[in-house]
């Protein structure tokens, strides 16, 4: 079946597109999300910068929801698979209420709600709005050091100001005042670990959509935009279990170093005597560890995904290899 010919006369799917810049709580806002009573059957999006998925597997959510896009950001390389996923979802479009679209965080809006003016996409699919999530902690540092954390914070509709804990109400209204020196139209909330009320993210009006997105922001419809090529993806995996002490030391080493600058880490571990993975995300020097899904019968593996400038792959396989427990 193809979207050219599912009934017109069914209600168009809700979609919001939740972006933000690396490590500002993206994911932890969908899982939120997911675990609320909403009552609703939501498929999730997840777009990775690289071509192993991390993020898919820290979602608590069936497999058959979750549709994963790997190698490249959803605003260009991957656009295209996008399109087919949300084609794939359409002649699904019975087993769904709303559909959450996570970006990476090197992601570009634009381009991705032109998707939306194709009258296929139109007709089944409505577009809700944006909601950017931004780390409070790292605001100055990252729109300073790439321009797509500007470019999601002026797309926004619903800007959620994250990771607020540990920061005098000062600081806070300062950071306020910044964002909405960039972006003075969207409704700006506070939150700890992207903790906000579900039905403010899947309630919004959906005021920026199709042409008028394109005309806000795109004159002449063409997507003017491009990556910093100098950040790039590094994937790291090994079979077995880790040490996990000669992992903290070797990911804090990392961590501090300015070359290569890190500036997003997260993973996968498998640990000697857990019967549960770890989930770990990692933003500049701030790592949050928690406890993830049990291993049952899944072979026992770990995974890192480094997002930097300068990153040598084969160093970095070499020296997670090295932490194997013995």
């Amino acid at each position: 079946m193809t979207i050219s010919n599912i009934p017109a006369a069914v209600a168009p799917i809700p979609v919001t597109l939740v972006t933000g810049f690396l490590g500002a709580g993206k994911t932890t806002l969908l899982e939120h999300i997911l675990k609320a009573n909403t009552g609703l059957r939501i498929a999730i999006i997840e777009n990775e910068f690289g071509d192993v998925g991390v993020d898919g597997s820290m979602i608590t959510a069936p497999r058959d929801v979750i549709f994963e896009l790997n190698d490249g950001c959803v605003c260009c390389t991957v656009r295209d698979d996008l399109r087919e996923v949300l084609e794939e979802i359409i002649t699904r479009r019975s087993e769904f209420d709303h559909v959450l679209i996570e970006t990476t965080g090197l992601a570009e809006p634009g381009p991705v709600l032109r998707l939306f003016d194709h009258p296929a996409i139109r007709e089944s699919l409505t577009f809700n709005g944006v909601v950017t999530v931004v780390d409070a902690h790292h605001l100055e540092q990252s729109l300073s050091e790439v321009t797509a954390c500007a470019e999601q914070i002026t797309y926004a509709d619903l800007i959620i100001l994250n990771k607020t804990d540990n920061l005098a109400a000062s600081t806070i209204e300062s950071k306020e005042a910044h964002v909405r020196q960039i972006n003075p139209l969207a409704t700006l909330l506070r939150a700890e670990r992207a903790q906000v009320d579900a039905r403010t993210i899947l309630e919004l009006d959906g005021r920026r959509s199709g042409s008028n997105v394109q005309a806000e922001h795109a004159p002449g419809g063409h997507d003017h935009h491009h990556h910093d090529e100098t950040i790039r993806p590094a994937v790291v995996e090994t079979q077995g279990n880790v040490d996990i002490d000669a992992v903290d030391l070797w990911l804090g080493h990392l961590a501090r170093s300015r070359d290569p600058l890190l500036l997003r880490m997260k993973g996968v571990l498998a640990v000697e005597g857990s019967e549960r993975s770890f989930i770990f995300n990692g933003v500049r020097s701030s790592v949050d560890v928690h406890p993830g899904r049990p291993w049952g019968s899944e072979p026992r593996y770990s995974r890192i995904v480094f997002i930097g400038r300068g990153l040598d792959t084969r160093m970095l396989q070499e020296q997670f290899e090295a932490c194997i427990q013995r």
